[in-house]
C-alpha cells in the first residue's frame, strides 16, 4: 500500500511538472472515452435497456413471414399467436396489439387520439406498472365488455391536468363511453406514440384456424427466465410443420413458404435507429483508437526525455518492476481522470445526442445513468489505459538494461526503433482519420443520391391530413349504407377543398404514400389463370383513392383510364394497377380488361387503367411489388388521408383543411397534418442523422490526427536541434531546413492516406450490403478526404518546421 501511495505521489509530481503534456493527454483521452460513453448511453437507451420496460432481454417480438411473397417480416394472426403462447415452458406471457384511432369528445371539444388496442396481458409482458389506478384484466378483454381505457401520462396531463380523480371518469370515444381505469408512467411508450390503451376484445372465432393467414396484429412475448429466442423459434418451426401437414400438399402455407419466428424485441423497438447507431459505435471506437495512438506517441516522446531520470533511478537500485509500476501508475492516473470526466459528462452528452435525433425516431427513448453505463465507461477507460500506455511501458522494459548514466547523459536523442514506432502510430492515425472523413463523404453522396430518387409523384406544394371516421356515425342505416355515407363525407371534403383559391386539386387516399400508418396488402386471383403447383399466387399492396388523386399527386396515367365520379356503389367494380404489378403478372400483355378478386367470396373487379409506380414509404428501398387501386366510393373506409395540391404555401392551407373537415362533419377531427414533402424527407431522417454525426466525428478525427502530427514533428525537431544547427552552420538555408522537416511529415501522410484508401475500399464494400446507394470505387469523398488530410497535416507540420528553421546554430552547438 505504501508503495502504491508513493507511486501516486511521485506520479502526481511528475505530471504536475509537465502540465502541458498532462492537460493535452487528459483532454485527448476525454474526447475518446467521452464520445464512446455518450454514444453507449444512447445505445443502452435504444438497443439494450429501453425506458419503462422490465428486463427487456426477456421480451421478444413475434412475426410471420412469406418467403415466396417477399414478405420477410409482417404481423401475425390470432391462430399464430395462440401457437406461440401455447409454448408454456418457454413463453411466460404474450400479447397482441392493433393500432387504432378514436375521436375523443371531452369538455365540449373533439380531438383525435391514437390508441393501442391490446390483449389484456400487454402491460405484463413489458413489466409496466401504472402510476395511477390499474390496467385491465381478462374479464374486461371481451367483446362488448371492453369499455375501459388506460391513459398515457401525457394524455392524462392534457385531459385531466394530472388530477388523481381522473380514475373512473368517462371519455367519449367515437360516441361510446369509456371508463378511465389507469394512467401509465411517463417512461412507458409502447407501441410508440400511443395516447391510450384499450382492450382488443377478441372472440373465440378470431382464433379459428380459418384466420391463420389473416395477419392483423403485432405481437410481443415475455420469455421465461433462462429461455431463449432460439428455443422458441425451434418450437415455432414444429408448429409450422404441423400446420403444413394439416393443410396438405399444395397448401398456401407450403407454396408461399409461410412461417413464424421471434426475435429480440429491442431489434424492433430500435427501428430505423438500429443501423445508424451500430455504425456510429464503430466510428467512435475508431476515435478512441486515434486518441490512444496520439497519447501513446506523446508518452513515448516523454519517456525519451526522461532517460536521464530513469538512468539515475536504475543506478540507485530501482528494479524493472518498480520503474514499470511507476509508468503504469502515471498511465492509470491519466486514463482514470479522463474516465471520471467521461462518466460525469457521458449521460448529459448522450441526452444532447438523443435530442439531435429526429423526434419520430427518438420518441419513447430516454438516456439514464446506470451501473451498466458506469461499468462500460470504466471498461473504455481500462482499454484506453492499456492501448495508450502499453507501448511506452514495453519500450522502458526493452531498454532497461541499456539505461546507463554515463551513456544517457550524452544525448537525449531517441533511437531509430522509437522513432519508427512513433511514426507508425501517426500513420495509423492518418489512415483512420482518412477512413472517417471519406466515410462521411460516402454517406453524404449517398444521401444526395437518395434525395434524387423519384418516389413516383411530386411532393412539392402538397398538404396532407388524415381523418378517422367515427364508427358510430357511419354504421349502415335503413335506406343508406355505410359505403355511401363515408363516400359522401369524403366527396364533401374534397369538393370544399377544390373550391378554395389556390387549390389545384384535392383528393383522398388510404393509405397515404410515405404516411405514418400501416400499409395493407393481400393475395388476389386473376380470372381464367390457373395457379401453378407450389405457386402461392399473386400478391399486392392495396390502396383506395378518389378521382382527383392522380392530379393531386401528379402521378402519370400510362394507359386506360382513371376513376371517375361514376365509379361508386351500385356501379361495376373497377380497379387500376401500377406498372410494377402489370409487369409482374401480365408481362408483355395488356392488363386492361382483365379481372381480379381478393378471394373466392369477393366479386370480380375489372382493371381499367395502368398508372406509374409509387414507392410505399422509403427512398432507400422499394419493398412493395405493386399496387392495386380501387375507388374509395365503392367500399367502406375507416380512415382517409386528404391531399391538397396548391399554388400557395401548403402550410397556409392547414386551417382550410381543418375547416373543410369540420364543416362536412363536426364530429371529425383532422390529424397528422404535414406537407407531403416533409414526409418524404423524413424517410431519410436516419441517413441524414448518420451523415451529420459522421461529419462531426470526422472533424474530430482530423483534429486528433493533426495533434498527433504536430506532436511527433515537434518532438523530432527538438531531438534534431544539434543536427539542424550543424546544417545551418555549414550554410543550409532556412527553406531547406523547413523542407527537410516537411519531407518527413509528407512521407508519413502519404503512407497513411494510401493505407486509409485501402481500408476505405474494404469498408465501402461491406457497407453496400447494409446501406442503400453506397457506390463502390473511387469517389469525390475520397479525394476530399485526402485533400483535407494534406491541408490539416501541412498546417500541423508548418509550425514545428518553421520553429526548427529559426534555430541559432551557435546556441544549438553550445547546448550540445
Amino acid at each position: 500500500m505504501q508503495t502504491l501511495i508513493g507511486n501516486l505521489r511521485y506520479a502526481v509530481r511528475q505530471l504536475w511538472r509537465a502540465r502541458t503534456f498532462t492537460i493535452v493527454t487528459i483532454l485527448t483521452l476525454t474526447l475518446g472515452v467521452g464520445a464512446n460513453t455518450a454514444l453507449f448511453s444512447v445505445v443502452q437507451a435504444v438497443l439494450l435497456q429501453p425506458a419503462g420496460v422490465d428486463h427487456p432481454a426477456r421480451v421478444a417480438s413475434f412475426h410471420a413471414r412469406y418467403i415466396q411473397l417477399n414478405l420477410p417480416s409482417i404481423g401475425v394472426s390470432a391462430p399464430d399467436f395462440a401457437d406461440a403462447v401455447s409454448q408454456s415452458s418457454i413463453v411466460e406471457s404474450g400479447a397482441m396489439v392493433q393500432p387504432n384511432t378514436f375521436n375523443a369528445t371531452f369538455a365540449g371539444r373533439t380531438q383525435h387520439l391514437r390508441a393501442g388496442m391490446t390483449t389484456w396481458q400487454w402491460f405484463q409482458v413489458f413489466g409496466a406498472r401504472p402510476i395511477l389506478g390499474r390496467t385491465y384484466v381478462a374479464e374486461e378483454d371481451q367483446k362488448g365488455a371492453n369499455q375501459v381505457v388506460v391513459l398515457s401520462y401525457a394524455t392524462w396531463q392534457e385531459f385531466f391536468g394530472g388530477r388523481h380523480d381522473a380514475i373512473d371518469q368517462s371519455l367519449l370515444l367515437d360516441g361510446k363511453s369509456y371508463r378511465v381505469i389507469g394512467v401509465m408512467r411517463s417512461d412507458f411508450d409502447w407501441p410508440r406514440n400511443e395516447q391510450m390503451w384499450i382492450p382488443l376484445g377478441l372472440t373465440s372465432r378470431d382464433y379459428d384456424l380459418s384466420n391463420r393467414f389473416n395477419e392483423s396484429y403485432n405481437s410481443v412475448l415475455r420469455l421465461r427466465p433462462g429461455a431463449s429466442v432460439t428455443q422458441l423459434n425451434a418450437a415455432l418451426e414444429q408448429k409450422r410443420l404441423e400446420e403444413i401437414r394439416r393443410e396438405g400438399t399444395g397448401s398456401f402455407g407450403l407454396s408461399s413458404e409461410w412461417g413464424m419466428f421471434a426475435q429480440p424485441w429491442t431489434e424492433d423497438a430500435a427501428g430505423d435507429l438500429r443501423k445508424p447507431l451500430i455504425a456510429l459505435f464503430a466510428v467512435v471506437a475508431m476515435i478512441l483508437l486515434i486518441a490512444c495512438a496520439n497519447i501513446s506517441g506523446l508518452m513515448l516522446a516523454r519517456a525519451s526525455t526522461r532517460t536521464r531520470e530513469l538512468a539515475i533511478r536504475t543506478a540507485l537500485g530501482a528494479s524493472l518492476k518498480q520503474i514499470t509500476a511507476q509508468f503504469v501508475t502515471e498511465t492509470m492516473l491519466l486514463a482514470g481522470t479522463a474516465t471520471l470526466i467521461a462518466i460525469l459528462s457521458g449521460p448529459a452528452l448522450g441526452r444532447l445526442l438523443l435530442l439531435a435525433i429526429p423526434h419520430d425516431l427518438a420518441a419513447g427513448f430516454a438516456v439514464q445513468s446506470s451501473v451498466g453505463l458506469v461499468m462500460m465507461a470504466a471498461a473504455f477507460g481500462l482499454v484506453t489505459a492499456l492501448l495508450s500506455g502499453l507501448a511506452p511501458i514495453l519500450e522502458v522494459a526493452r531498454s532497461y538494461q541499456e539505461l546507463r548514466l554515463t551513456e544517457q547523459s550524452k544525448s537525449a536523442t531517441a533511437g531509430p526503433t522509437r522513432q519508427r514506432f512513433r511514426s507508425l502510430l501517426v500513420t495509423a492515425e492518418i489512415a483512420l482519420a482518412f477512413l472517417l472523413v471519406a466515410g462521411a463523404g460516402l454517406f453524404l453522396s449517398s444521401l444526395k443520391e437518395l434525395q434524387n430518387v423519384a418516389p413516383g409523384f411530386s411532393s412539392t406544394g402538397v398538404l396532407t391530413g388524415s381523418v378517422t371516421l367515427n364508427a358510430s356515425n357511419y354504421r349502415d342505416q335503413p335506406g343508406i349504407d355505410r359505403a355511401t355515407k363515408e363516400a359522401n363525407f369524403v366527396k364533401n371534403v374534397t369538393s370544399r377543398l377544390s373550391e378554395q383559391p389556390g387549390v389545384v386539386a384535392a383528393a383522398a387516399v388510404y393509405p397515404l404514400p410515405f404516411g405514418k400508418g400501416q400499409y395493407p396488402s393481400s393475395s388476389f386471383e386473376i380470372e381464367n389463370r390457373l395457379q401453378k403447383p407450389n405457386d402461392p399466387g399473386p400478391h399486392s399492396d392495396d390502396r383506395q383513392t378518389t378521382p382527383g388523386f392522380l392530379r393531386a399527386m401528379q402521378i402519370p396515367l400510362l394507359s386506360g383510364r382513371w376513376f371517375t365520379e361514376e365509379d361508386r356503389t351500385g356501379h361495376p367494380r373497377v380497379a387500376v394497377v401500377d406498372d410494377m404489378l402489370a409487369r409482374a403478372y401480365w408481362p408483355g400483355q395488356n392488363p386492361i380488361g382483365q379481372h381480379v378478386r381478393g378471394g373466392s367470396n369477393s366479386p370480380w373487379v375489372e382493371i381499367v387503367g395502368v398508372i406509374g409506380h409509387v414507392r410505399r414509404d422509403s427512398l432507400e428501398m422499394d419493398e412493395n411489388k405493386g399496387v392495386i387501386y380501387t375507388p374509395m366510393a365503392q367500399q367502406p373506409v375507416d380512415e382517409a388521408a386528404f391531399v391538397v395540391r396548391t399554388t400557395i404555401a401548403p402550410d397556409a392551407m392547414r386551417a382550410t383543411l381543418a375547416e373543410a373537415v369540420q364543416t362536412a362533419d363536426s364530429a371529425e377531427a383532422v390529424y397528422d397534418v404535414h406537407t407531403l414533402e416533409s414526409l418524404v424527407n423524413d424517410s431519410l431522417a436516419a441517413r441524414r442523422l448518420l451523415v451529420g454525426l459522421l461529419t462531426l466525428f470526422g472533424g474530430l478525427a482530423l483534429l486528433l490526427a493533426s495533434i498527433g502530427i504536430y506532436g511527433l514533428l515537434s518532438f523530432t525537431a527538438t531531438q534534431r536541434t544539434t543536427e539542424i544547427g550543424i546544417r545551418m552552420a555549414l550554410g543550409a538555408q532556412r527553406w531547406q531546413v523547413v523542407a527537410l522537416i516537411l519531407r518527413q511529415s509528407f512521407t508519413l501522410i502519404g503512407i497513411g492516406i494510401v493505407a486509409g484508401l485501402m481500408l476505405t475500399f474494404l469498408v465501402q464494400r461491406i457497407l453496400t450490403h447494409t446501406f442503400a446507394a453506397m457506390n463502390t470505387g473511387m469517389s469525390g469523398s475520397m479525394l476530399l478526404a485526402g485533400f483535407s488530410l494534406l491541408l490539416v497535416a501541412a498546417l500541423a507540420a508548418a509550425l514545428p518546421a518553421n520553429r526548427s528553421a529559426g534555430v541559432d546554430p551557435v546556441v544549438a552547438l553550445r547546448n550540445e
